[in-house]
């Protein structure tokens, strides 16, 4: 069965307006059996016209085949079933009594409910399922009070509606979670004062053991249109969203896709109407990816085609794997560094925020000279590199690339070279030609593809690149694949390798040969593997600081202290706030610019706030955002500042261009500030 209440114009923010609604129905079923001895006729309340329990055109709610009540007294509990009047405003029941007058009948049926002390029991849902237009079967509970089995049940609403309406081109969505800023919980066990304002506008109803957000999940997935409205009507309890709500929207992939929020306390849920949502239009730039690691970045990859490398213009396995990325082709030296080390324009370099942690995911080096390569990045440039890693980037390199992340050669240490994998890169020997490789059965790059289920990629180009010996790689290496090139000293050694020292740092691999520039097949594949086995291994995020009751930290350009630096386009910085026992009241964060660039702030319990996890989240326009909360619970909370803009660069063979604001790159600066009582 599906439902929704009756129509109302509500004076929500973001500009709400009246609903608009489509469903059918099910015919009246004859063949239905009376399941007992009693029968009952019901009815829903009507404020302006029919209001029953199945959407209709004219947003009118009928009974349904399978409706079912419980009706409870203080000492029984029964099941009724409708045996008549689907399609219609007034249906029947049948059932067989338990206990004694008064009787409250509760729609739908539930297990768990029961009258206790003169208290109605009963539990809302998390999760509630339905279709575009309408709301779940078990989402919004009814009452009807009787005082004796003889007379109709005429049940009232006991919640009230929130009608989110979405549009968008070219989009498709799975569900929607729907968040109070106040607090309030949206499900969990409730209980009903049975003091004769039940069903009324004065009726006392409490929610506990819940939290404040509630999901809706669309029973099949949804194409969103760009010129009408698609209609998500979401249960919630009277009284909620009294400082406003917020909402992520969700594909079938499980990304959030989009994040709406207002906080005008007008959207307040009143018992028994549709609180109806302005459309908006969905913003697919928000789109967050359900990999946490991937959170917090400007782009996936960036490749360094630079000074002495191979000026690739092209990476095949990025369309591939969905990635974007960036790069640097060019043998200028003065250009390439302008890149990486910085200029009047962006004073970090591509590779890092103000604060200096990793603005992509990973860096990609191409084939070339290394040693070369690595001296024209000067020591400022090759610093960046190990601060980006450092900080949790992740590198791979290819034939010089590889070279270039060690610490040297077999003929020992190289000063213009990283040090990022902490051994030594031997020359194979072998040039302009390919070679086999065996896949280890154990290789984590099996998790990503099967290579043809044989366990070998098979030529592979290769041109004076590298080995590991295996019989004397550092701790923490791993092997991902092996040479098959006999009578060589690479046979049977590592041909691809990985380095991770910690959790804080990123994921370094090492490749001799050069899958990377092949458009398809296993090489491609190969190639694929190693990006996502890279940053598979990204760093944990980093907290700017624990903030305490009254609190204030200034995130402002300060040389030397990243930990007060502004932040980037499309970055997050985290805090942590820790919340004495027995919690407190009036918790609020504040964040204050006067850039007058967009920022956004979220919490959340026990774990990084980011935008698709948040417990609260506020999206609006704006660098100043202010939430409070009612009641915060003990514990560790996160909170997250987010930088949802960035400017658009153009790359090609010696071009590097930003458009758009470019003040981004060199951060927005702001103030956050906790107090609670």
């Amino acid at each position: 069965m599906k439902r929704v209440l009756y129509s109302t114009t509500a004076a929500l923010a973001l500009a709400f307006a009246a609903v608009s609604c489509k469903s059918g129905f099910t015919e009246n079923d004859t063949s239905i059996v009376p399941q007992g001895d009693v029968v009952i006729s019901a009815t829903f309340e009507q404020p302006q016209d029919d209001t029953r329990t199945h959407l209709n055109s004219d947003c009118k709610v009928l009974w349904d085949n399978g409706d079912e009540f419980a009706l409870l007294s203080e000492t029984g509990k029964s099941r009724f079933s409708l045996i008549s009047g689907a399609g219609t405003g007034s249906a029947e029941f049948s059932g067989t009594l338990s206990g004694a007058a008064p009787y409250y009948a509760l729609f739908p049926y539930s297990d768990d409910a029961a009258i206790v002390d003169g208290k109605l029991r009963f539990t809302l849902p998390q999760e509630q399922t339905a279709t575009v237009s309408t709301f779940g079967y078990d989402a919004s509970p009814a009452l009807a009070t009787m005082s004796d089995a003889g007379v109709p049940a005429q049940f009232r609403n006991l919640c009230g509606v929130l009608e989110v309406n979405l549009s968008g081109s070219s989009m498709k969505i799975q569900k929607i979670a729907v968040c109070d800023l106040a607090g309030t919980p949206l499900w969990g066990d409730c209980e009903l004062l049975l003091d004769g304002k039940q069903g009324t506008d004065e009726q006392t109803m409490t929610v506990t053991g819940g939290s404040n957000e509630i999901i809706l999940n669309l029973e099949k997935e949804t194409s969103l249109l760009s010129n009408t409205a698609r209609s998500l009507c979401v249960v919630v309890p009277a009284g909620s969203f009294s400082r406003g709500f917020a909402v992520k929207v969700f594909d079938k992939s499980g990304q959030a896709v989009s994040f709406i929020s207002t906080q005008n306390p007008a959207a307040k849920i009143s018992r028994s109407f549709i609180s109806t949502m302005k459309r908006v239009k969905i913003n697919t730039d928000a789109a967050e990816p359900v990999d946490t690691l991937a959170r917090g970045y400007f782009k996936d990859l960036f490749m360094d085609g630079g000074v002495n490398l191979t000026s690739r213009k092209e990476l095949y396995a990025m369309s591939y794997i969905g990635w974007n990325y960036d790069l640097m082709a060019t043998s200028d030296s003065t250009f390439q560094h302008g890149i990486v080390v910085g200029n009047d324009e962006d004073l970090n370099g591509v590779l890092l925020y103000p604060d200096n942690e990793p603005r992509y995911r990973m860096i990609y080096v191409n084939g070339g000279s290394a040693g070369a390569h690595g001296k024209s990045l000067t020591s400022q440039g090759r610093d960046n590199y190990r601060t980006f890693v450092n900080n949790g980037g992740s590198y791979l390199g290819s034939c010089a690339g590889a070279f270039i992340a060690a610490k040297g050669t077999e003929t020992g240490n190289w000063t213009n070279y990283l040090g990022l994998y902490p051994g030594y890169a031997h020359n194979t020997g072998v040039h302009g030609d390919s070679t086999g490789m065996f896949v280890p059965k154990d290789s984590p790059l099996l998790q990503y593809y099967d290579f043809g289920g044989d366990f070998y990629v098979k030529d592979v180009y290769h041109n004076g690149g590298c080995y590991a010996p295996i019989s004397s790689v550092p701790a923490k290496t791993e092997g991902l694949m092996l040479y098959d090139n006999p009578g060589k000293a690479m046979h049977n050694n590592y041909s691809v390798w990985a380095y991770k020292e910690n959790n804080v740092k990123g994921r370094v691999i090492c490749c001799g040969s050069h899958p990377e520039r092949e458009p398809g097949g296993e090489r491609r594949d190969l190639f694929a593997a190693m990006c996502k086995y890279a940053v598979a291994g990204n760093g944990l995020p980093s907290v700017k600081g624990t903030l305490g009751n009254g609190s204030t930290k200034k995130m402002i350009k300060t040389s030397g202290t990243p930990g007060n630096a502004p932040i980037g386009d499309r970055q997050y910085h985290h805090f942590k706030v820790t919340i004495p026992q027995g919690g407190v009241k009036n918790f609020k964060v504040e964040i204050t610019n006067d850039t007058g660039k967009n920022l956004h702030l979220t919490l959340r319990k026990g774990n990084f706030a980011w935008r698709t996890d948040a417990q609260y989240l506020l999206v609006n326009d704006g660098g100043n955002k202010t939430l409070t909360i009612d009641s915060l619970e003990e514990g560790t909370w996160y909170i997250g500042v987010y930088c949802p803009d960035a400017p658009k660069v153009t790359c090609a063979v010696d071009k590097f261009a930003y458009t758009g604001d470019k003040s981004l790159l060199n951060g927005v600066p702001y103030t956050i500030s906790v107090s609670w009582e």
